[in-house]
C-alpha cells in the first residue's frame, strides 16, 4: 500500500484542483484504501467521492459494505480481471475502504473487452494504452454509468464531473490482450 501512496502523492502534484469522483478498483482493497486515504490526506474536505469497482464474480468488498463488516464470498466462476479475482478482503484496506468510500459498484466480465479495445484502438487521436483487463475496471464502470441515467446521478456525476481513474497494470496475457483485439471477450 506504501507504494500507492507514492502514486497518490505523484497524481496530486499534477492536478490543478481536486477531482470530484474516483473510480478504484476492489480486489483485496490495498490499491483502493491506499489512494482513497492519500486523496483524503491531501484534499481534507474537497476529497473526492470514492467508487470501489469489483468485478460481479469476486465482489468481497462490495458484500463488506452491504454487510457493515469484512465479508469473504466464495468465487464460484473467474473474472476475466483475475487481479481482481478475491474473495476476502484486507483487514487494514477494509477499515479505510468503509470510512473512505461512497460507494461501492459491481459491473460484469461482458465491459471490460471492449473497454481494453476502446484504449487500445485510440480512434479519437488519443494516445493508444495497452491495459490489462483488471486495470480497465474504473473506465467501465464509468462508462457503464454514464449510459444509466439513474447509475449516473446515484454516483452524484454530471457534465462538471472531474474523474480521476488509475490505470494499475499493462497487458498482463499477451493471449488474452491478443485475443480481446480480435474482438473475442478473451475469456
Amino acid at each position: 500500500m506504501a507504494g500507492y501512496g507514492v502514486l497518490t502523492r505523484e497524481i496530486c502534484t499534477v492536478l490543478k484542483r481536486p477531482p470530484t469522483h474516483v473510480f478504484l478498483q476492489g480486489g483485496v482493497g490495498g490499491l483502493a484504501a491506499s489512494i482513497a486515504a492519500g486523496l483524503r490526506q491531501t484534499y481534507g474536505p474537497d476529497a473526492p467521492r470514492v467508487v470501489v469497482v469489483e468485478p460481479d464474480r469476486a465482489a468481497c468488498l462490495f458484500e463488506s459494505a452491504r454487510f457493515g463488516k469484512a465479508t469473504t464470498v466464495a468465487i464460484a466462476k473467474e473474472t476475466i480481471m483475475a487481479g481482481l479475482s478475491c474473495g476476502e478482503p484486507s483487514g487494514m484496506a477494509w477499515e479505510i475502504l468503509a470510512e473512505q468510500t461512497t460507494d461501492f459498484v459491481t459491473i460484469p466480465d461482458s465491459i471490460i473487452a471492449p473497454t481494453i479495445r476502446l484504449l487500445a484502438n485510440a480512434t479519437l487521436g488519443d494516445p493508444v494504452i495497452e491495459a490489462g483487463e483488471s486495470a480497465v475496471a474504473g473506465l467501465a464502470a464509468l462508462i457503464a454509468a454514464r449510459q444509466c441515467d439513474t447509475l449516473w446521478g446515484t454516483l452524484g456525476l454530471d457534465a462538471s464531473s472531474r474523474v480521476l481513474l488509475i490505470g494499475s497494470e499493462g497487458v498482463t496475457d499477451a493471449a488474452i490482450f491478443a485475443a480481446i483485439m480480435k474482438g473475442s471477450d478473451g475469456a
